[in-house]
């Protein structure tokens, strides 16, 4: 996984086929390897009442184009964290200008070492996924907020195209029942969620659609395992959909009444 994503983060920065994907499914190009598109971003910034003077951690921030893009639309200042040195040394580089709202720093998801209650929001845009022990980090997440701060997620769950059907643990597709869910509860907190499958599915369908049109200029710049990984990710997600196997949400968790 850490050598696809050092490829990916190496490969999309100069990949004009992969900016034009992003531009004409996400809304801006802003490096995304999930499905938060403009409007998804947009309500997590209403959701979330972002503005200045607040400090957010963004968990998992790749090359820190989302993060930055919250930052320069709210005045927040957020610290990103990734586990890839090529995205940190990206993010870094891009931000020189902005320091006074944008610090990136290299950290592991799964090996947090984070300031006792510095953060009024954590964000973790389909990353999350990323952890060993939902629980544990989610303990670790929420020792770094400060009093009545919040953590938003936006998070997917759904069946994967190598697990059998009847494997597949439907019960937990409701909103409380995630593995997020879980994760949450267990931890004390109490969330509010946005369901935003047909959204997950629209950018699916659409996704599948711009990338087959984009497929020779992926093959031109050589970058065919790019076209390859997001389109798996459009057909996997829209046929789990389409089986009733698949939810996305945005939650927004806090130590108290939301």
């Amino acid at each position: 996984m850490r050598d696809f994503y050092e490829n990916y983060f190496a490969a999309i920065e100069r990949s004009q086929a992969h900016r034009s994907f992003c531009e004409r499914v996400f809304g801006k190009d802003l490096g995304q390897h999930g499905f938060a598109d403009l409007e998804q971003l947009e309500l997590l910034i209403e959701a979330t009442g972002l503005g200045p003077g607040q400090r957010v951690l963004d968990l998992g921030c790749g090359n820190g184009m989302i993060a930055e893009y919250l930052s320069d639309r709210t005045g927040a200042h957020v610290s990103g964290l990734d586990y890839i040195p090529l995205a940190i040394e990206q993010a870094q580089k891009r931000a020189v200008s902005k320091a006074d709202r944008l610090a990136f720093e290299l950290g592991d998801i799964n090996r947090l070492e984070l300031p006792p209650e510095a953060f009024d929001l954590v964000l973790s845009i389909d990353t999350i996924y990323f952890s060993e022990d939902y629980v544990a980090t989610i303990r670790e997440l929420k020792a770094a907020l400060r009093p009545a701060a919040e953590m938003a997620f936006f998070f997917s769950y759904g069946r994967e195209p190598w697990v059998p059907v009847e494997e597949f643990p439907v019960e937990k597709l409701p909103p409380d029942k995630t593995p997020l869910a879980e994760a949450l509860a267990a931890n004390g907190l109490v969330f509010r969620t946005w369901n935003l499958t047909d959204a997950d599915y629209r950018l699916a369908l659409k996704r599948k659609e711009v990338l087959l049109g984009l497929k020779p200029q992926f093959e031109l710049e050589e970058a065919l395992f790019i076209y390859e990984n997001r389109m798996g990710d459009a057909e996997g997600v829209s046929q789990a959909i389409e089986a009733g196997l698949h939810a996305r949400y945005l939650y927004l968790a806090s130590t108290g009444a939301i």
